[in-house]
């Protein structure tokens, strides 16, 4: 019986569990942080249309895996027109739910292949967090750790 505590014990002490610290921020100029920001690019400008810079809220990696929360703007801080924007004017989304939302607030996920980060989901606007769920708190334990319940 005892053997069998200390096995328990031990499995316990060899898969720690997560903890905040297993991400980090990446630092501005840096390479990680300016080929996250180039990945997620192109994905935000094809429904926002072009250029977009970002205004980071949270970014959080491990180096392998990543988590924003971003707002879009136009170079040099000027705003979306999203009635202007792609997703509205071709793809038909409503642009009143957005501006009743009050934003264009992206939430992405990304997943580094070799040295290129690759966007695997994106939302634009969201009002909820919908990523506080399955897969992601399974897949992105450690820049979850405070949005999961189970963590």
């Amino acid at each position: 019986m005892r053997a069998l505590f200390v096995s328990v014990v031990l499995s316990f002490a060899v898969t720690p569990p997560v903890v905040a610290q297993d991400w980090h921020e990446p630092a501005r100029g840096s390479l990680e942080r300016t080929q996250i920001m180039n990945a997620l690019r192109p994905v935000i400008e094809w429904r926002l249309g072009a250029p977009v810079e970002f205004v980071v809220y949270e970014l959080r990696s491990t180096g392998e895996r990543a988590f924003a929360s971003l707002a879009p703007q136009r170079p040099g801080g000027g705003t979306i027109d999203i009635r202007e924007a792609p997703m509205v004017r071709y793809w038909g989304d409503d642009a009143s739910y957005f501006e009743e939302v009050g934003g264009l607030d992206v939430i992405a996920f990304l997943i580094r292949e070799g040295d290129q980060w690759a966007v695997i989901d994106h939302s634009i606007g969201a009002t909820d967090v919908w990523f506080a769920a399955e897969p992601y708190c399974t897949v992105f334990p450690e820049l979850l750790f405070d949005y999961c319940p189970l963590n």
